[in-house]
């Protein structure tokens, strides 16, 4: 519902509109109707008049309700909050203390954000409230038959559709509660085989360095056994080179007749060394 048929529905004939920490566009205001805005004037408001008031949803509500007004003046509270988390028991406390008795609560269209609107009358007597789903009837005739049955039909029909969808509600939560279990039974096992496969490859990770370690000792052996291949060769190069070199002094002639004189020489010291030799004089 738009705040402009909230307010043509219930101010009264030759009523004023009072505005409480809201300030309307003029085309959301009847024709015609005087408009007190906040701060600009003192004037009380009277039997027939409205007081359009942005009220918390929080323990500052009470604050917003007008505990001083005239019986025939009604009270709209526009309350920032979605319908299913009004906060009902606190309104009705706030209400009762202040004298005032709710006739109408809608949800208000073309708002920002979502919007209750509850309205609610000074009187000491009991009006019956516009029906929710009568819009067309008309409102604040507490002695016609045809709102009240409309009220009391609402009241025993949406109380038992209440209690339906409440059912409904705890069997979704239940069944919600189950599957999160289950999600958090998976998550469980998925973290286990988690640490499973770290612990795999913590146990690869260590395999490879052990490889990489033998590796680089192997590397460093072949290198090392490279090395002395290298060596050998030289040595076993430099050995056929003596051999070569000593082949070529055994077929010299020099070579040749420095051994026949080694002979000779080796029998002279033979002869000489003999026993029963001496010298030449003996």
């Amino acid at each position: 519902m738009l705040i402009r048929e909230l307010i043509a529905r219930h101010v009264g004939h030759q009523g004023a509109l009072y505005e409480r920490g809201i300030r309307l566009d003029q085309t959301q205001v009847p024709p015609g109707l005087l408009v007190h805005h906040e701060g600009e004037d003192s004037v009380a408001p009277a039997a027939g008049d409205l007081l359009l008031v942005i009220a918390p949803v929080g323990p500052g509500m009470r604050e917003h309700i007008d505990t001083d007004l005239p019986i025939g003046a009604t009270e709209v509270l526009l309350l920032r909050v979605e319908a299913a988390e009004l906060p009902v028991g606190r309104l009705l406390a706030a209400l009762a203390v202040a004298g005032l008795q709710v006739v109408e609560a809608a949800v208000v269209s073309g708002t920002p954000a979502a919007t209750v609107a509850v309205v609610a009358t000074r009187t000491d007597e009991l009006v019956a409230p516009v029906p929710y789903l009568a819009h067309e009837l008309e409102p604040g005739d507490s002695t016609s038959p045809a709102v009240l049955r409309r009220v009391f039909g609402e009241h025993a029909l949406e109380g038992l559709v209440q209690r339906a969808r409440e059912r409904a509600l705890q069997a979704q939560l239940a069944e919600i509660k189950a599957r999160v279990r289950d999600v958090n039974t998976e998550l469980e096992q998925l973290l286990a085989d988690r640490q499973n496969q770290d612990a795999i490859v913590a146990g690869h990770e260590v395999m490879l360095r052990d490889l990489e370690t033998a590796r680089t000792e192997v590397i460093t052996e072949r290198k090392a056994t490279q090395s002395l291949a290298r060596e050998l060769d030289t040595a076993r190069k430099e050995a056929e080179t003596e051999r070569k070199l000593m082949q070529s002094l055994r077929s010299s002639r020099s070579f040749k007749v420095a051994a026949r004189l080694a002979r000779v020489s080796g029998v002279g010291r033979r002869i000489i060394g003999r026993p029963g030799h001496g010298s030449l004089g003996g």
